[in-house]
């Protein structure tokens, strides 16, 4: 009893110090946040939004597409921009000059797609969100390639779920930011600009771009930690030994994997959902948008869940733990197709000719358990990722990173549902396509579940079996050559002789 209540003080005064060293962590949250805001305020309103311009329905998968395409360029392109200014400017400049720049390309696009209202150019809201992608893809990039720079790798895990609770929470109160413009109706003017409910949550969006610029302007230096500044310093001058001595590729390209499963599921999931929902248990928008606020809020109790569980748990574990979750998702998503209709089947439960026997309590407890999965496998995948990589910047690997997990959002939208249709609205092919990307990832890890450590813990390992090897080298070297029995036996023969 005595211990957890010395134990207490001791958590209290980190976290306080925690807090007080970072103190750019009030930008980031303010960042993250009205970023996600600015993706799901448009979502509701970007179908009517080009099809008031004359854009026909099919162009909407194109538009929704280029801002995941805009993420992965932009993970790659300002990751790379961010470990080169890292390694050239002094002090903090690079990473101040790489956010600041990033913002920059946010307000372009806001711009854009408040004036396609104006001129009335779907083509312009294309490039337009495009652009917005590549801010967001960016600015992700960013924030976590920063946040490995500053926080010990103890602590990485925690605030990467503390910035991604700021980024549920965005997604969840887009839409009802975008609420309060439907008021606005067909449009009322504030001096020469027109209003309205379909170009006012861009308008907002323009505003709080504008915002976002001014607080990282003036509260965010770019400062890192001293070992991280001379890594780079050594990196830029050519000399990336100590980098890489004790990382392993083979924990950097497993967590690739992860993150791309985590990421393909998530997809699947949040696409084929309400069509699913509506074709087998008639479901109206209502109640497929109550399960989506259902899904925010238990995406937002998961990540405050890992930053307490990375106090307890080694970041490995949780990471087994994520794709153990996902797989039971996936498999209890999984129908069973059959021939006859099952008798007494009810709700959820319709079942005729070769339809999937998938009951509601299975689809409602799968779409939880990979609602759960998904922000637990992102968060601690992005920590254990952090930590294999070591010190130095880690812009480009980052950037790569969130590339990969933006590849199955660039293609979600015109492969799932097209695979749903193909095989009867059956979900076997989708999720079980899933589940066996789960079980390969699982079998992975746990196997190279040593590839997982950090990067200074493999490091110490390398030296320690270094210094065996030399040890044994100088022990045989002072020793007697050791002989062969045969001779041995020859020699003592010899001597009685």
């Amino acid at each position: 009893m005595g211990g957890a209540n010395e134990v207490t003080p001791l958590l209290n005064g980190a976290k306080e110090k925690l807090q007080k060293q970072h103190k750019w962590l009030p930008t980031f949250f303010f960042n993250i946040f009205f970023a996600c805001v600015s993706f799901s305020i448009i979502m509701p309103s970007l179908a009517p939004y080009i099809m008031q311009m004359g854009a026909p329905l099919d162009f909407l998968p194109w538009v929704v597409a280029v801002y995941s395409g805009g993420e992965i360029l932009g993970s790659l392109v300002f990751g790379w921009i961010y470990e080169k200014s890292f390694q050239v400017l002094p002090g903090g400049q690079g990473p101040r000059l790489s956010m600041i720049s990033c913002i920059v390309v946010g307000l372009v696009g806001s711009a854009m797609y408040v004036v396609a209202d104006w001129i009335e150019s779907p083509w312009l809201v294309f490039w337009a969100r495009g652009v917005q992608g590549l801010w967001t893809g960016g600015q992700q990039c960013i924030e976590q390639a920063y946040l490995s720079a500053v926080v010990e790798k103890e602590n990485r895990t925690e605030l990467t779920a503390t910035l991604s609770s700021f980024a549920v929470l965005g997604f969840i109160m887009g839409p009802s930011f975008g609420a309060l413009f439907a008021g606005l109706g067909d449009g009322v003017y504030v001096g020469p600009i027109e209003l309205n409910m379909y170009n006012a949550p861009g308008i907002f969006i323009f505003g709080v771009t504008v915002i976002m610029l001014v607080i990282t302007l003036a509260n965010f230096d770019g400062s890192v930690r001293e070992d991280v500044k001379q890594a780079a310093e050594a990196a830029g001058n050519g000399d990336a030994t100590g980098l890489v001595a004790g990382r392993s590729y083979v924990g950097l390209y497993i967590c690739l994997w992860i993150f791309f499963v985590h990421y393909y599921s998530f997809a699947v999931q949040e696409t084929v959902t309400t069509p699913l929902a509506m074709h087998l248990y008639d479901w109206t928008p209502l109640e497929v948008n109550l399960l989506f606020v259902g899904a925010g809020l238990l995406s937002l109790l998961t990540s405050l869940c890992v930053k307490y569980l990375t106090r307890v748990f080694a970041d490995s574990t949780l990471l087994v733990f994520s794709l153990v979750v996902g797989l039971a998702g996936c498999v209890l998503l999984v129908d069973v197709p059959v021939e006859e209709p099952v008798k007494g089947a009810g709700y959820g439960n319709r079942v005729h000719g070769d339809q999937p026997s998938l009951s509601l309590w299975r689809f409602l407890v799968g779409f939880a358990l990979i609602t759960v999965a998904f922000p637990f496998g992102r968060n601690v995948t992005l920590g254990v990722f952090s930590n294999v990589l070591g010190p130095g910047p880690q812009g480009l690997w980052m950037g790569v990173m969130l590339a990969v997990g933006a590849i199955p959002r660039t293609l979600g939208p015109f492969s799932a549902i097209w695979v749903l249709e193909e095989v009867n609205w059956q979900t076997y092919l989708e999720f079980g396509s899933c589940a066996i990307l789960f079980m390969v990832g699982l079998m992975v890890a746990v196997t190279f579940l040593q590839h997982l450590k950090a990067h200074e813990d493999e490091e110490k390992a390398l030296l320690v079996r270094k210094s065996r090897s030399a040890h044994s080298q100088e022990w045989a070297q002072d020793s007697p050559a050791p002989r062969s029995p045969m001779l041995s036996r020859r020699s003592s023969s010899m001597s009685i002789e």
